[in-house]
């Protein structure tokens, strides 16, 4: 069955210098030409010529109803003949004045032509597809057109740009060529030398498993670049938590009452510390509660503590019982945590807190979110941290996103056994298995081996035109 051409509006709603209406298909030439007009035609009437058109030329004149002959807008219009355009085959980009009524007008005409319209990240997949660019690539677009600082950029760009497809390729060849030889010494094993185990086991460690071990590392220690750093701000009702989302948005994000209990779900809203994104959520008062929506809003607050990078612990500085605060400190593991001693207007002595010896080690800083009192100390507190995570090297611009990394470490996985199997002189036919099911994994990275579900699921997160 012959692909369909498709179509769509490729700039985003609302006022702008140029919209853009992107074909791509078999059917691109065909349906665009009879729509413009080259402002050099001798006849209006007449259309450009298949056999003039000069790939990858812009050429001026204007849209019009083929139907009517019409005049709707003029025109810059280029025609890119396949494979060497965005998704490898031809494609035609009409670019047109932004109003939205004229951007849906010249699609409607596309699609009447014969064009379907395209779904989310359809062109990016077509690219895909063809073989233009692998899956990694693929992510790196949308990474690009999400970025919101200028390091999550280069990661994209360098993404993009395929140096970490360069690296996933060579894993795949340095296994695949460890492979030959075990099958080779299964299959022939008269005619093959037999493999020195221990030579094997040492190139499976040095040239793959250690390389992969360091891209999931790589993967840990930059995803606050690329995913943004999170902060959950946790405590007892009515200890400020609020107060304080608020004033480090510099906006009224949270419902700030005297009511204990007010925030019953997670509120997440983003700043900027150091350059880097931080996702900041406010949560639900920890509590004996009987209350069900209490209750859902506290399970909430959990889950927002396990998916943290940082936690900032408010505490009441006025009160001297802190066995719901010792309880939260259980429950955050090994994530840093800030004690944040909130409302020290309210104390004769701030200097003079007595923390529980649960909290000793633990950075602290006594604040007063109401009066303003110590709020630049304890950004500069939040801000070293956020810095310290984002503390990478940069001689490697690309950033794996958690797909990859999850793909890495079964694939780990998957070469332990191996080297075990070996050390242990296991039959090589299991070997054999076990480094099979790691190139496997590997190729869910590249897309050499990946189902049409994921597919799915990540060309849907791009926006229609892409």
């Amino acid at each position: 069955m012959d692909t369909p051409t498709i179509a769509a509006i490729a700039t985003p709603a609302g006022p702008g210098g140029i919209g853009i209406i992107k074909i791509s298909g078999a059917r691109a030439f065909s349906i665009a030409i009879p729509m413009f007009r080259p402002k050099k035609a001798k006849l209006p009437s007449n259309p450009l010529l298949s056999d003039q058109i000069s790939t990858h030329h812009l050429y001026y004149g204007f849209i019009v109803n083929p139907e009517t002959g019409h005049s709707i807008d003029e025109a810059l219009v280029v025609f890119m003949k396949a494979p060497n355009s965005y998704t490898a085959e031809d494609v035609v980009e009409i670019q047109v004045h932004s109003g939205q009524a004229i951007l849906m007008t010249i699609l409607n005409l596309v699609l009447r032509s014969g064009a379907e319209l395209a779904g989310p990240g359809e062109f990016t997949r077509r690219a895909f597809m063809h073989g233009r660019i692998d899956l990694t690539q693929a992510e790196a677009i949308i990474d690009l057109i999400l970025s919101r600082t200028s390091r999550s950029i280069e990661a994209a760009a360098s993404l993009l740009s395929g140096d970490f497809k360069t690296r996933i390729e060579e894993l795949r060849f340095n296994l695949c060529d460890v492979l030959s030889r075990i099958e080779a010494s299964i299959d022939f094993p008269d005619e093959v030398e037999e493999i020195e185990k221990i030579s094997v086991s040492e190139r499976l460690s040095t040239e793959i498993l250690y390389p992969i071990l360091n891209l999931i590392k790589r993967y840990e220690d930059c995803r606050a670049i690329r995913d943004g750093f999170k902060i959950s701000i946790i405590g007892r009702p009515n200890v400020g938590k609020s107060s304080l989302m608020n004033w480090l948005i510099k906006k009224e994000r949270s419902i700030v009452t005297d009511i204990p209990g007010t925030t019953r779900d997670v509120v997440e809203d983003v700043a900027m510390f150091r350059g880097i994104p931080v996702c900041l959520a406010d949560t639900a008062g920890i509590h004996i509660t009987h209350d069900a929506v209490e209750i859902l809003g506290i399970e909430k607050t959990f889950e927002s503590i396990r998916s943290s990078d940082l936690i900032l612990l408010v505490i009441n500085s006025a009160v001297s019982d802190f066995e719901p605060e010792i309880s939260l400190l259980d429950k955050t593991g090994s994530i840093p945590v800030i004690l944040v001693l909130n409302k020290i207007d309210l104390v004769a002595n701030s200097d003079n807190i007595n923390l529980p010896e649960r909290c000793s080690g633990i950075s602290s800083i006594a604040i007063s979110v109401k009066n303003e009192i110590n709020m630049d100390a304890l950004v500069e507190l939040i801000a070293e941290q956020v810095f310290q995570k984002s503390l990478v090297d940069d001689r490697e611009g690309f950033i794996p996103n958690v797909r990859h990394a999850r793909a890495l470490e079964k694939s780990a996985g998957f070469l332990r056994k191996a080297i075990s199997g070996i050390d242990n002189a296991l039959p090589l036919e299991l070997i054999a298995m076990d480094m099979r099911d790691a190139i496997g994994c590997i190729d869910e990275i590249s897309g050499r081996n990946i189902s049409d579900d994921i597919l799915d699921h990540i060309f849907n997160s791009f926006c229609i035109g892409k």
